[in-house]
């Protein structure tokens, strides 16, 4: 009996399979009106319904009268009787900043084709202009016939995305069935290998890594003449401008295929809020960090000091990349919540937690909830982490040593009701590491040193999601990136120049009139050319350590040393408007210096890590 039902099971499967809905698109890409014109058939051997939805740059043609069009969920309902096909046409108009279309040019990142549901086979045909190559995204074989190029899908996408030109090589290589293909202008074809062996690599890592197959059939890094880096399903899209630098191939590059699990194969619900940049960040960029994650997780936090601590908003609220700010949140904050759930859970549980997530989610929805229940994390961890702006505030009082008794308080605010504080007893030739679990607000703590020159710190491995205690910030330029206010001192105008860069210049003043009370409490930037004008020599030759260093351009951040609080003073020689466009992408220095421009250049301070309780 169980084995006819069986039988009957797979014959009702074949059965159902033959009569699913298939389609036959046909687009065209008119490189002179700058718009897509396309038609869809729609056939199928049994009566069912298939809906079609539009994107916004979309219109929708048909005299069908089994298409019908409902308003409130803003989508055509197809009616299909299992006897004749229905037959749509559709134009699409190149509005979307994403898209390009060009005498030499193509990429479509915004859909080339309408949302089609229910379709279980299609094949999509692209006519594009003589002498391009391209590709479209997610399909499942592949070939071109003059300016025709046909692609077929066992189960038709979402989204359809498309790149060609008339400048593209395409180069592929095929690794455990997956065909990986770059398309790359002329110029840069001699980069194909390169970042076909490590696309190559990062797919079987991350394979490797999830016990989990690559999601899709191929996948392929494109470039494009627009500047910017991005994941879409199936691709990895760079600009021009960067493919060739080192970063793309040894970080960037691994960073877009771990997105093809998250944010293409599994999208976030944004219930509450983005979750995917953080797993991203933490699976690569912070993964790579294999010598020096401790390093990496210190300038988290010094960045979301530097742009987000006053003006922070809960994970939650994250949904994507709209500055420094909102990456110092949804990012850096992000991988700190993962690590910290990483530490609770243990290693082992949190990877298997992970495994389990990506196999149950994939091609499907997901949220920051879902992904920390499936590492072990409670309603508690979540509340605190996820729907709360709040980071844990340590601070330290009452310190004695009696006969190598170490006492002091240790005073907690934000986090869950009782956690984990990391300590490291330094002694000699030997170092202890180890935890206290504390509550929210006064905890006595009472440790055994063995000597007086012993050393204690807490968390100077940097595994809480905390604000840094002024020892540990390291002065950069980011933190007058994140400023609310900035004092600008220069010659007269000279601040429109800087303004561009620091749009949080409140109040420019002339280098000559800077006086004490300018500098009370106060971020600022002081421009200078080739000397240094004796009235800010006077003000700070007895508070500062190091000695002006005059080049072609110099550019140096130091604390503020006529504040109590976290204030900055910036110091330009001989800028250029061009070097400070360059200044921008060097936030985590301290001082670089430039000729002609160009970075010759460039330093970091360095701090004590943690808290240090006792030691010299």
């Amino acid at each position: 009996m169980k084995k006819t039902a069986f039988i009957l099971l797979i014959i009702f499967a074949f059965y159902y399979k033959s009569f699913a809905a298939a389609a036959i698109i046909k687009s065209e890409i008119d490189i002179n009106l700058n718009m897509i014109k396309g038609s869809i058939t729609i056939t199928s051997t049994k009566a069912e319904t298939v809906t079609v939805s539009l994107y916004h740059d979309m219109q929708l043609l048909s005299s069908d009268k089994r298409v019908k069009y409902n308003k409130n969920r803003n989508e055509y309902t197809i009616s299909l009787d299992g006897l004749s096909p229905v037959i749509l046409s559709y134009i699409k108009n190149i509005t979307d900043t994403s898209d390009t279309i060009s005498k030499d040019f193509i990429s479509i990142y915004s859909s080339i084709v309408p949302a089609v549901t229910n379709i279980e086979n299609a094949e999509l045909y692209i006519n594009i202009p003589e002498n391009f190559q391209g590709l479209a995204s997610q399909f499942v074989t592949f070939n071109k016939n003059e300016n025709t190029m046909l692609f077929t899908y066992n189960s038709l996408p979402e989204n359809i995305y498309f790149a060609a030109s008339s400048n593209y090589i395409v180069k592929k290589i095929t690794q455990n069935h997956i065909d990986i293909y770059t398309l790359l202008f002329k110029e840069h074809e001699n980069l194909s290998y390169k970042l076909l062996q490590k696309a190559a690599y990062y797919i079987e890592m991350y394979e490797n890594l999830f016990v989990s197959h690559f999601p899709y059939h191929n996948f392929i890094v494109v470039e494009d003449v627009n500047p910017y880096g991005h994941a879409l399903a199936s691709m990895a899209v760079f600009g021009s401008s960067i493919i060739d630098k080192d970063f793309v191939a040894e970080r960037s590059l691994g960073h877009e295929v771990l997105h093809q699990w998250f944010g293409a194969a599994i999208e976030c619900s944004m219930a509450d809020g983005n979750f995917l940049e953080a797993i991203t960040t933490y699976f690569s960029d912070y993964f790579y960090e294999k010598d020096d994650r401790i390093k990496y997780r210190k300038d988290v936090l010094i960045k979301y000091q530097a742009y987000a601590a006053a003006k922070s908003f809960p994970l939650k609220e994250f949904i994507y990349n709209a500055g420094k700010k909102e990456q110092s949140i949804g990012y850096g904050k992000g991988l700190m919540v993962l690590h910290m759930a990483k530490n609770k859970a243990g290693d082992d549980a949190f990877m298997a937690g992970i495994r389990k997530f990506i196999n149950d989610k994939l091609y499907s929805t997901a949220s920051w909830k879902d992904l920390l229940s499936y590492i072990g994390m409670d309603n508690d961890f979540y509340t605190n982490w996820i729907l709360s702006k709040d980071n844990i505030i340590l601070a330290v009082n009452n310190v004695s040593f009696q006969n190598k008794i170490l006492s002091f308080n240790l005073i907690r605010k934000g986090g869950e009701d009782e956690i984990n504080i990391p300590f490291t007893h330094i002694s000699e030739n030997n170092a202890v590491t180890g935890k206290f679990k504390i509550k929210t607000g006064v905890n006595q703590i009472v440790y055994n040193l063995k000597s007086d020159n012993d050393t204690f710190i807490i968390d100077d491995r940097y595994d809480l999601m905390r604000a840094l205690y002024p020892a540990e910030i390291i002065p950069s330029f980011d933190y007058l990136f994140g400023a609310d206010e900035i004092l600008f001192a220069g010659n007269k105008n000279e601040d429109n120049t800087f303004r561009e860069i620091f749009p949080n210049i409140s109040e420019a003043i002339h280098i000559r009139k800077l006086s004490l009370h300018h500098l009370k409490d106060r971020n600022v930037i002081i421009s200078m050319e080739n000397t240094v004008p004796q009235t800010v020599a006077e003000l700070l030759k007895s508070t500062l350590t190091f000695t002006f260093e005059i080049s072609n351009t110099t550019y140096k951040v130091v604390r503020n040393p006529y504040s109590q609080g976290d204030k900055f003073i910036m110091f330009s020689f001989n800028n250029t408007k061009e070097s400070l466009n360059k200044l921008a992408h060097y936030g985590s220095y301290s001082y670089i210096a430039l000729n002609k421009n160009q970075v010759t250049t460039k330093e970091k301070n360095t701090t004590p890590n943690g808290i240090k309780i006792f030691g010299r």
